[in-house]
């Protein structure tokens, strides 16, 4: 009896599923005693350099007063490129949003919201893209940064119509 193509079959097996899945989407909670008070790092494994993609910003925000009065929350986004390349920018997310802006569900006192960040991307550089999302400004007691409870990023192909 020969073991040898089955003991081939068997490491085969063995690591094709030891590789690691491509991460499209990643998602950090928060310490909810402290909030959004530092840059949170997300990665996303963008390989694909055929298809048109967007990407969207989700959070986690506690339904609290706090939040009322503030029409959006002001972060800062840091890119880091697979070849090393670094882009910085400020963006404004609202929180006072139509169906065009954001998708939005309030589920057991948590505000869901999930907003396009970049859209029709044709990636050239396939591979880890890290993204820190930070609080632009103060992010002390009271504010909507201490109410922020998840942050995350996502990478979707977009449907062309």
């Amino acid at each position: 009896m020969h073991l040898l193509p089955y003991l081939l079959i068997l490491v085969t097996a063995v690591t094709s599923c030891a590789t690691r899945p491509l991460q499209l989407s990643d998602f950090k909670e928060l310490d909810i005693s402290k909030g959004l008070e530092k840059g949170v790092e997300l990665s996303l494994d963008m390989e694909d350099t055929t298809n048109i993609v967007m990407l969207q910003i989700c959070m986690q925000i506690n339904n609290r007063q706090t939040i009322n009065g503030n029409q959006s929350i002001p972060v800062i986004i840091e890119t880091l490129s697979p070849d090393s390349v670094r882009y910085k920018e400020s963006i404004e997310l609202p929180l006072n949003i139509n169906n065009n802006m954001a998708n939005y569900a309030l589920t057991g006192g948590i505000r869901n919201y999930q907003w396009p960040y970049r859209k029709n991307i044709r990636n050239h550089t396939p591979g880890c893209w890290v993204f820190t999302i930070s609080p632009q400004g103060a992010s002390g007691e009271g504010t909507i940064y201490k109410e922020i409870i998840g942050v995350g990023i996502s990478c979707k192909k977009e449907e062309l119509d």
